[in-house]
């Protein structure tokens, strides 16, 4: 079998899903739980020995290797339970958010195929993450592992979940290249925004991912009030299990952090849109109010500045309505005098929006205008993604 070698590029776990959303969902079932727990059934086949297919093998990693099928439970409310396959090294119970899922997808079924390429997926995966986090277990690929699997019950609205009983199977599988892409979360009071359950680390706020493959360097665009405090987190799981927890040093919201379970939190200090930039690798972070404008020919001050807009909370956009001439306009926050720290004239035409719509495309095409009233606004979503209308 090829043995390769791994690229640990890792700042935390893989996790069954992970989620974001700009505007707080309404939550139909807001107490619901998870009655009982489902009963995975043991497969017919538990030894599983998976070949790879190159220029002159046929392997069998694209083949079925088996169906999982389980009991049924419900929510107290009725409401639908999504079912997810996970999986760990035998031994390691699931602990510190290592376990790998088996598809990416939860399913509304009792049952659920698995290939034999999904196995060693999550075989990889799994043991990136024993060798990164230094643990004693690992995965010896010449021979067959044990590995359990479980599956987890969860409440759509509320993710509510229980966890089956786990069964055993036996994994020999090929060691393969794994690139995990880091990831980081925010969790705080600030959570409820965009329709998850505040301080649940478990559906942590997925910042977006900006580094260049070795650095773990992340960015949000998070609406918050006077007084809300956060702080980030590695990977989505009960704090017990969270193996990343960053905020700040005695309270001091300076721009640097610390990796500790006794880390301060975050402080926004007055009601609006923030722009954050996160560096784990230097353990210091940026926390820039933003406010929005228009710019450019078209609109009153030219190139020379913006025409502030006004930010609704409530619905995370920015309006405007002006007169504009015949000419181009593009969206820019220009955040000098308004950064909490760490912005400077090399800031100018960070945050822009132009025809690529996103916030952080520094070399985005310009809006063409026509003269006439105009009301546009603009919503800038939690990972830089921008909507505009009244262009």
């Amino acid at each position: 079998m090829k043995k390769l070698k791994f690229i640990l590029i890792l700042l935390l776990s893989i996790s069954i899903w992970s989620c974001e959303d700009d505007d707080a969902d309404i939550d139909i079932f807001p107490s619901e739980t998870v009655e009982g727990v489902a009963v995975l059934n043991t497969p017919n086949v538990i030894d599983f020995e998976i070949t790879e297919t190159t220029d002159v093998v046929v392997g069998n990693e694209n083949e079925i290797a088996t169906t999982f099928t389980w009991s049924k439970v419900t929510g107290n409310y009725n409401g639908s339970i999504l079912y997810f396959l996970e999986m760990d090294i035998k031994g390691n119970n699931f602990k510190n958010g290592v376990y790998a899922p088996l598809g990416s997808q939860g399913t509304t079924e009792l049952s659920k195929e698995i290939s034999n390429s999904d196995l060693n997926l999550a075989v990889n995966a799994i043991n990136t993450q024993l060798v990164t986090l230094g643990s004693a277990l690992k995965v010896d690929f010449s021979t067959a592992t044990e590995f359990d699997i479980r599956v987890v019950s969860v409440a759509d609205i509320s993710k509510d979940k229980s966890f089956s009983e786990p069964i055993t199977i036996n994994i020999n599988a090929y060691e393969k290249i794994v690139v995990i892409e880091p990831q980081l979360f925010i969790a705080g009071s600030v959570q409820s925004y965009y329709g998850k359950s505040n301080w649940n680390p478990e559906q942590g706020l997925e910042m977006r991912y900006i580094g260049d493959g070795t650095t773990k360097v992340f960015e949000a665009y998070l609406k918050a009030t006077e007084g809300d405090i956060f702080k980030f987190i590695s990977n989505q799981a009960v704090w017990d299990n969270v193996v990343g927890n960053y905020g700040v040093i005695d309270g001091a919201q300076d721009g640097n952090l610390i990796n500790s379970s006794d880390s301060g939190n975050i402080e926004i200090p007055e009601e609006g849109q923030y722009y954050i930039k996160v560096d784990i690798d230097n353990l210091t972070y940026k926390l820039i109010k933003m406010q929005w404008g228009v710019i450019g020919n078209a609109t009153p001050n030219g190139w020379d500045g913006e025409t502030p807009m006004t930010y609704d909370f409530n619905t995370n956009t920015w309006e405007i309505t002006l007169s504009l001439t015949d000419g181009e306009v593009k969206f820019r926050s220009k955040s000098l005098s308004n950064a909490v720290f760490g912005a400077g004239e090399e800031w100018i035409w960070k945050f822009n929006v132009g025809t690529n719509l996103n916030a952080w495309d520094e070399g985005e095409g310009n809006f063409v205008v026509s003269a006439g009233s105009a009301s546009l606004t603009l919503k800038i979503g939690f990972k830089g993604d921008a909507v505009v209308t009244g262009i």
